[in-house]
């Protein structure tokens, strides 16, 4: 209810306050000092915060997310309640909308869970979440948040066949109250690498009928990011037969798997459909391929290729990584220098590799 003085009172009052301006401007204007009363401290001050953002240099496309941390400090005079808001950009179009995945770790249960992310595709490709839960903070104290960010290209063996983004920008926004009235913005950018595939001293020639062919297919993972569902992986003649090198020293042959396209060269797995890679890894498989008599002579190229979350139902299908594999000439037997030639296609500054130990089984 509002309150309003009326009559003799009122106007008495009005006079008062008038004579008593009167007098301090008299003072004032007389050279003299005029003692005013300390402001009253607000019994409600805004309260502030700042937010310390210590995301990953670079993730690993379409491998598992990466850990890192972001710092809220209270920077007020008594506690709030604060959210954080995050949003990522990308610098190139992806064919998932699953392409970005933010996780945060429980601080009560110490699990990890998702944020939920939306789409926004307005201005370019931006992905919207935030964590879902508040953090009441005391003044002058802080709460470190444990958060984890990749680019998936896709849900789990569903992986984008096409797009890609070499970088990835974080915004993170601290938000203050209910309303979230933003107290801080801090954003980060997040290079995304790929893993790199290779052939090393593939020989150059090979004998049709004759003995295989050994070298190693090598896979190096330069990210910090670790991979699973990963399809390591040659394409060969169809004349040809691979095996590798299992680490106890047999060799298991391979099934040639068909894409269906004619005249298409096959592919095998070289560990399986789902191998995986550490973060910061290199991964060598011992390979050999002999070509049967029937195979036509002069140049055959063995391909190169790593899927990531392949598709269960389409062979090769996945996020692709090929590389320049290497072409060997089929010759026939008893031609000079067909053995013991290095093949000068294999991976650059790869160190030398030393013949495999003759080994029983198939």
């Amino acid at each position: 209810m509002r309150s309003t003085v009326t009559g003799h009172q009122g106007r008495a009052r009005h006079t008062a306050v008038r004579a008593a301006a009167a007098t301090v401007l008299a003072t004032a204007l007389a050279g003299g000092t005029v003692l005013m009363s300390a402001p009253t401290a607000s019994a409600n001050p805004i309260p502030t915060g700042k937010l310390k953002v210590n995301a990953p240099a670079a993730v690993g496309g379409a491998g598992q997310p990466v850990e890192f941390t972001e710092t809220i400090t209270n920077t007020g005079s008594q506690k709030a309640d604060y959210h954080l808001h995050l949003r990522v950009t990308s610098d190139g179009q992806v064919a998932s909308d699953h392409a970005i995945v933010i996780d945060y770790r429980d601080p009560a249960k110490g699990t990890w869970k998702s944020v939920p992310l939306t789409v926004d595709s307005t201005g370019g490709l931006a992905y919207d979440g935030e964590v879902p839960r508040a953090f009441e903070i005391p003044a002058h104290s802080s709460v470190t948040l444990r958060l984890r960010i990749g680019v998936p290209m896709g849900l789990p063996h569903n992986g984008a066949s096409n797009g890609w983004v070499q970088s990835v920008a974080l915004e993170s926004r601290l938000g203050i109250g209910a309303r979230g009235a933003a107290a801080d913005i801090v954003t980060k950018g997040i290079k995304v690498r790929n893993i790199s595939p290779s052939l090393s001293r593939v020989p150059a020639t090979a004998v049709a009928g004759g003995a295989p062919i050994e070298f190693d297919a090598v896979v190096k993972n330069s990210t910090p990011s670790n991979y699973i569902n990963v399809a390591n992986t040659l394409f060969v003649d169809p004349h040809a037969t691979v095996q590798v090198r299992r680490p106890n020293g047999t060799w298991t042959t391979l099934k040639k798997v068909y894409k269906g396209i004619p005249d298409d060269n096959p592919g095998v797995y070289l560990q399986g459909r789902d191998s995986s890679l550490r973060a910061n890894s290199t991964t060598t498989v011992r390979v050999r391929v002999s070509y049967d008599a029937t195979t036509p002579l002069g140049p055959t190229d063995i391909g190169r290729c790593v899927y990531v979350n392949e598709s269960p139902t389409t062979p090769f299908r996945g996020t692709t990584t090929c590389t320049k594999g290497a072409t060997v000439q089929i010759v026939a037997p008893g031609t000079k220098g067909s053995t013991g030639t290095k093949n000068t296609t294999g991976s650059k500054g790869q160190a030398p590799v030393k013949p495999a130990p003759a080994t029983k089984g198939k």
